[in-house]
C-alpha cells in the first residue's frame, strides 16, 4: 500500500501547481448476497393448448372425456394438459366447468405459455456508497483492515426489488424457441463484507485557486469519480474556510 500510495503522490503532485494539503485512507465495504430467484420457461404455445384454452373460454366443460372425444386425442392426454394448465394457474375449475384465470387469458391473447423451471443461485455484490448491484462469479475472501470506514458510508441494506431487476438483466435469456425469464426473488442472504481500501488527496491548484479531490480505489484499479464529486459537494466550502483561517494572522 505504502509503494502505491508513494506512485499516486508523485502522480497528483506531477503539476507544480498543485499541492496536496491532505491525504487519507479509508474503506468502502462491499457486501455480498448469496440469492435464490425464481425462472420460469417462456414458450410459444402449442395449438392443442390453445384449441383447449378456446374450448373452456366458449363452452361450458366438465369433463376431459368430452374434450378427448371431440379432438380425437387420448383422454390421458388431455388430462396431464388439464393438469398442467391447472397447476400454472392457466385455468380453474367451477360449477359450471372449466374456466380461463386472468393470465390464462392473457397468454391465450399472447399465444405464449409459461412453464415453472428450477431456482437458479447466483451471488449478488452490493455497494452502498455506488448504490450498485452486481452479479459476481465467486464469493470474494471477507477481508478486515485496519483502516476506517469511509466518512460517507451508507448504512443501508439491498433492495430485493433492485437485485431482481440486475438479475433479469443478467440472467434472462433467449434460446432457440424459447426464453429463460427470472420472475422473483426467493431467499437474499447475506454472505460477508469485503472492504475495499481508498486512497485520498485533498489538492489546491494555486494557479487556478481551485480545489479538488481525487481518490483512487483499489478494486477498481483507477481513479474513482463518482467518490470525488461526493467528497468535493460536501466539503469543497469547508477547505476553502480553513484555508482562509490558516491565512489569517
Amino acid at each position: 500500500m505504502d509503494k502505491l500510495m508513494n506512485r499516486l503522490r508523485a502522480e497528483v503532485a506531477s503539476n507544480k501547481d498543485v499541492a496536496i494539503v491532505q491525504e487519507r485512507s479509508w474503506h468502502v465495504p462491499l457486501v455480498a448476497y448469496e440469492v435464490s430467484f425464481e425462472r420460469v420457461k417462456r414458450l410459444k404455445m402449442d395449438i392443442l393448448m390453445k384449441m383447449l384454452l378456446l374450448a373452456f373460454q366458449e363452452a361450458d366443460i366438465r369433463r376431459p372425456a368430452a374434450l378427448a372425444e371431440m379432438l380425437f386425442v387420448e383422454e390421458l392426454f388431455i388430462r396431464d394438459l388439464i393438469d398442467k394448465m391447472h397447476s400454472t394457474q392457466l385455468i380453474h375449475l367451477d360449477a359450471t366447468g372449466y374456466r380461463l384465470t386472468d393470465k390464462g387469458r392473457s397468454h391465450l391473447e399472447e399465444g405464449i405459455f409459461e412453464e415453472a423451471m428450477e431456482d437458479g443461485e447466483t451471488i449478488v455484490s452490493f455497494n452502498a456508497v455506488h448504490d450498485e448491484y452486481q452479479v459476481v462469479e465467486e464469493l470474494f475472501e471477507e477481508k478486515a483492515d485496519d483502516l476506517p470506514a469511509y466518512r460517507y458510508a451508507r448504512d443501508q441494506k439491498a433492495e430485493t426489488v433492485r437485485i431482481h431487476q440486475v438479475l433479469k438483466q443478467e440472467k434472462n435469456s433467449a434460446e432457440e424457441g424459447y426464453q429463460v425469464i427470472v420472475t422473483g426473488i426467493s431467499t437474499c442472504d447475506e454472505l460477508g463484507v469485503e472492504y475495499i481500501p481508498c486512497l485520498e488527496f485533498q489538492l489546491y491548484d494555486r494557479k487556478q485557486d481551485l480545489f479538488y479531490a481525487r481518490v483512487w480505489n483499489t478494486r477498481l484499479g483507477t481513479w474513482d469519480e463518482a467518490l470525488q464529486l461526493e467528497i468535493e459537494e460536501k466539503e469543497l466550502i469547508e477547505w476553502r474556510e480553513a484555508m482562509k483561517h490558516a491565512a489569517t494572522p
